[in-house]
C-alpha cells in the first residue's frame, strides 16, 4: 500500500471544508497528497496502476519544490485554487481501490521519513510505514504448526481457547473484529464428524460453513430442533408429518382459524383480533424461558385494555392456540408452524442435541433465540459462539451463562478510526452489557460524510433504509429522480410482494401477503398502525395521487437493473455479515420508537444503527446532526 503523506484526520476536515487556513501552512509534500486525493476517482476509472500513482506523487512533489524555489508559496497558492471539497471528499473514498492509504494520526512522522535532503519523495517509505502500523502481525502457533496473521486481542483470544479448547467459550466482538477468522482457526483443531454447525438462518449457515469447511455437518437452530423432536420416539415428542405447515408462505386467514377453534369475541376485542393476538403472544412466549403462558406474554397494549376477568378468557384462548398448534386435535386444523415454535417446544421437553457430537459452533450468536440458549447450555457439548449483542436488529441479546469463559474482541480491522466517535456513542446508548470501546484500526480510512434534506447520492453507494415503508419511499424517490439503482438480491422478491400489495390494498382493498401487512384487512387499518412512519406518510401520499401498478412496473423496468446502477437499496436486516465500500444511511433510521423506553426497544433502535454504519469500508454517509440526534435520543 502507498502511503500518502496527509494524516487522516486532517483529510477528515478538510472533505468537509473546515480547514480553510491549511493551504497557507501546508507543506508542499502535504499539497501533492491533496491533488493525488482529488484525481483519485479518475485513476480509479483508468484503473491506474499503484506504481504509478506514487510516480505522479513524487513529480508532483518535485514540481512543487521547483515552483516554491522561483515564488514562495507558489505552489500552495495554486493548490489552494484548484481545491475543491467535494471532489475532494469522492476521492477519499476511491483511495482503498487503488491500494492508497493516508498516515494514521497514532503513527506519527517526521517529514524526513518520506523526503531526502532535497525534498523529493522517499520511494521505500510506505512499505517500512505499513510494516510499523499494519495490526495484523505474524505469530507462530505450536498447535497450527504454522505463522499465523492475527491482531494483538486475536492472539490473546487464540491462546485462551487453546488452552482448554473442550470447554465451552464466548467471543463477543465489534464489527470487523475477526470473529469470522476465528471460526476457521477453531475448526482446524476439531474432528469434522463430531463437531456440528449452527446458525440462524440458512444464509447465515453458509457462510459459517464457507469458513469452518464444507465437511461440517450444518444445521440452522429450527433444523436442530426438529431433528431431536422428530427422532424421539417418547410420549413427549413432537413429530410433525404435515411439512407443508412449516412452509414460510403457509398462511392461514383469521376467519379460518375461528372456524377450526370456535374463537369467540372477548370484551371488545372481535374473534378476528383474537386470533392475531393469539398469534403474537405465542410468538412472544416462545422468546422466552418461561414454562407456562401467562399475562405477561400478551401484547401490553390489549393488556392495560381488559379487565382481569378478560385477559384471563383471553389466555385461555391463546393456551388452546399453542395446544392445537402443536398437538391438532383434528387433521384439519393445520396452523401455521415457524422454527421457533419447534425451538420451544424442544426447550420445553428438557431434551438436548444429538450428543453423536462433542462441539457446536454457532456464528451469530446474538440471534441466538432464549429458548435455543437453553437448550445449548444444557447439552454436555463445548459450545462456541462468535457474538456481537450489538447486531441483534430484535431486542435484547441473550446471554450466556456466566460460569462460560467470555472475552471480547473490540478492535476493528475493517472500519477507520475516523469512525470511532459514530460507533462509541451507539454503544454507549445501547442497553446491552458492552461497552469497551470501539476502536478503527483498519489500514485504510473510513472517510465521514454528512448530508442535509432528501439528498439524492452523486455516486456508487450502499443506501441502507429503515424498513419495507423507507424501502418502497427510496425506490419511488429515486425513480422520480431518474437514477438507475438495484436492490440487495435478498431485497428485491420481498420488495415486489411488499409494494404490490400496498397498491393493491389502497386500490381495491385486497388482503396483503407479505408478512409485515398481512394482519391489516384494509388500508385504514395500516394507516393508523402506521401514523408515526415518516416513509408510510409518502407512499400514501403518492398513492393518494393515484399511483397505480402500471407505474409501479414501469419504473422497476426503467430504473432497476439487474446488475448495473451504482446505486445499492437494503434494509439493514439485508446486510448483516455484509460489508460495502461506501454506506449512505437513510434519514429514517433515526426515528425513535413507539415505547423507547424499554429496554428491547432502545436495543432495536440502537443496534441498527451500529449495525449499518459498521457495514461501510470506506466511506460512511450519515444524516446531518447525527451525533446531536444520538445524544438527545440518550437524554
Amino acid at each position: 500500500m502507498t502511503f500518502l503523506p496527509l494524516y487522516r484526520t486532517v483529510a477528515q476536515e478538510l472533505s468537509m471544508g473546515a480547514w480553510p487556513d491549511f493551504f497557507q501552512t501546508a507543506t508542499v509534500a502535504q499539497l501533492a497528497a491533496v491533488l493525488c486525493i482529488q484525481s483519485a476517482q479518475k485513476l480509479a476509472r483508468e484503473q491506474a496502476a499503484q506504481a504509478s500513482i506514487e510516480r505522479q506523487l513524487a513529480q508532483m512533489i518535485s514540481a512543487g519544490v521547483q515552483a516554491n524555489n522561483l515564488t514562495p508559496l507558489a505552489f500552495q497558492h495554486l493548490v489552494s485554487e484548484r481545491f475543491a471539497a467535494e471532489q475532494f471528499a469522492a476521492g477519499l473514498s476511491y483511495l482503498a481501490q487503488l491500494n492508497v492509504s493516508l498516515l494514521d494520526d497514532e503513527y506519527p512522522v517526521d517529514e524526513q521519513r518520506y523526503l531526502d535532503a532535497e525534498g523529493q519523495w522517499l520511494f521505500t517509505f510506505s512499505a517500512e510505514y505499513q510494516a510499523e502500523i499494519k495490526p495484523l502481525q505474524p505469530v507462530y502457533f505450536a498447535e497450527f504448526q504454522a505463522e499465523l496473521s492475527v491482531t494483538d486481542p486475536q492472539n490473546r483470544m487464540l491462546r485462551e481457547y487453546l488452552a482448554a479448547p473442550d470447554e465451552s467459550f464466548n467471543v463477543q466482538g465489534y464489527a470487523g473484529s475477526g470473529k469470522t477468522h476465528l471460526i476457521s482457526r477453531f475448526a482446524q483443531l476439531l474432528q469434522p464428524e463430531r463437531t456440528l454447525l449452527l446458525a440462524q438462518t440458512y444464509g447465515q449457515l453458509q457462510a459459517l460453513q464457507r469458513r469452518a469447511g464444507e465437511q461440517f455437518p450444518a444445521l440452522t437452530f429450527a433444523q436442530a430442533a426438529g431433528q431431536v423432536l422428530d427422532s424421539n420416539l417418547l410420549a413427549n415428542s413432537w413429530r410433525l408429518k404435515d411439512k407443508t405447515r412449516m412452509q414460510q408462505t403457509w398462511q392461514v386467514a383469521p376467519s379460518q382459524v375461528v372456524a377450526w377453534l370456535n374463537i369467540p369475541a372477548v370484551a371488545h376485542l372481535s374473534p378476528h383480533e383474537v386470533v392475531s393476538i393469539c398469534a403474537r403472544t405465542v410468538a412472544s412466549y416462545c422468546n422466552t424461558t418461561a414454562q407456562d403462558l401467562d399475562f405477561i406474554h400478551l401484547p401490553m397494549a390489549i393488556g392495560s385494555q381488559l379487565s382481569v376477568v378478560d385477559k384471563s378468557a383471553l389466555l385461555e384462548i391463546v393456551n388452546l392456540y399453542w395446544r392445537e398448534l402443536i398437538r391438532p386435535s383434528e387433521p384439519h386444523i393445520r396452523l401455521p408452524i415457524r422454527g421457533y415454535h419447534r425451538i420451544k417446544l424442544l426447550s420445553l421437553t428438557g431434551e438436548v442435541l444429538d450428543t453423536q457430537y462433542s462441539h457446536i459452533i454457532v456464528d451469530e450468536g446474538h440471534d441466538i433465540p432464549t429458548p435455543m440458549l437453553q437448550i445449548l447450555d444444557r447439552s454436555p457439548q463445548a459450545v462456541i459462539t462468535l457474538s456481537d449483542e450489538l447486531q441483534n436488529l430484535n431486542g435484547m441479546a441473550p446471554v450466556r451463562s456466566e460460569v462460560i469463559r467470555q472475552r471480547a474482541l473490540a478492535q476493528s480491522i475493517r472500519l477507520g478510526k475516523q469512525v470511532e466517535d459514530v460507533v462509541n456513542p451507539l454503544i454507549q446508548a445501547h442497553p446491552g452489557a458492552s461497552k469497551e470501546l470501539f476502536a478503527g484500526r483498519a489500514d485504510h480510512c473510513t472517510n465521514l460524510q454528512h448530508y442535509s434534506g432528501w439528498q439524492i447520492p452523486q455516486r456508487a453507494t450502499t443506501i441502507i433504509v429503515a424498513d419495507e415503508f423507507d424501502l418502497f419511499a427510496w425506490f419511488q424517490r429515486l425513480s422520480h429522480a431518474g437514477a438507475s439503482f438495484r436492490l440487495a438480491r435478498s431485497t428485491f422478491k420481498d420488495f415486489m410482494i411488499f409494494a404490490q400489495d400496498c397498491i393493491e390494498l389502497y386500490s381495491n382493498g385486497t388482503r396483503p401477503r407479505h408478512g409485515l401487512i398481512f394482519r391489516y384487512a384494509n388500508w385504514d387499518a395500516l394507516s393508523n398502525a402506521m401514523a408515526s412512519n415518516p416513509s408510510f406518510e409518502a407512499i400514501e401520499r403518492m398513492l393518494h395521487k393515484g399511483y397505480s401498478q402500471a407505474d409501479f412496473e414501469t419504473a422497476v423496468n426503467r430504473h432497476m437493473r439487474a446488475g448495473g446502477g451504482e446505486i445499492t437499496l437494503a434494509r439493514v436486516s439485508d446486510t448483516k455479515n455484509m460489508e460495502f465500500s461506501s454506506v449512505y444511511l437513510s434519514r429514517d433510521l433515526l426515528v425513535l420508537p413507539a415505547g423507547h423506553k424499554h429496554p428491547d426497544s432502545r436495543a432495536r433502535l440502537f443496534s441498527s444503527l451500529y449495525t449499518a454504519c459498521t457495514r461501510a469500508q470506506h466511506e460512511l454517509i450519515v444524516p446531518e446532526g447525527f451525533a446531536d440526534w444520538i445524544s438527545d435520543a440518550v437524554k
